[in-house]
């Protein structure tokens, strides 16, 4: 709807008034220009922040129960509040470059106050090839954040 609401603003004048073609494509540019440096600008800031929120993956059977003893801490060292955080974790064995199991789609959606910690356990998954839990690496691929 706005991208209409915008052609007719300066389809109708470039009708009505020919000879102002170059000063209103100049007025666009101009304002293309102002929303993609306001936009760059936005981004910039919520990639930095989204990168001070650290996600942490262990075999902890202790912290959890031997049911799901991957261990999941979320910290929030931004300084905005975070309404909720999607992950993936990866499971290697250590020494090795290859993935033998993923926990997909994790969702922290517990509203965090800067400075906030959650802690989540979840099932191991089943690994290709079977490997002493000892020897796993935990690995965070995907991390999206969403703030209030």
């Amino acid at each position: 709807m706005a991208w209409l609401i915008a052609a007719i603003v300066f389809i109708v004048p470039l009708v009505f008034f020919p000879r102002a073609v170059g000063y209103m494509l100049l007025v666009a540019l101009v304002l293309l220009g102002g929303w993609a440096l306001y936009e760059s600008l936005l981004n910039r800031q919520n990639l930095a922040d989204e990168e001070k929120v650290k996600i942490t993956a262990l075999y902890d059977p202790v912290a959890c129960a031997p049911q799901t003893p991957v261990s999941a801490n979320v910290v929030n060292d931004s300084a905005r509040e975070v309404a909720s955080v999607r992950f993936d974790i990866a499971l290697k064995r250590r020494g090795y470059s290859n993935e033998i199991g993923r926990l997909s789609r994790l969702l922290d959606d517990q509203p965090m106050p800067p400075g906030a910690r959650s802690h989540y356990c979840y099932a191991l998954p089943v690994l290709i090839p079977p490997v002493n839990p000892d020897e796993l690496e935990f690995v965070i691929p995907l991390q999206f954040v969403t703030f209030k």
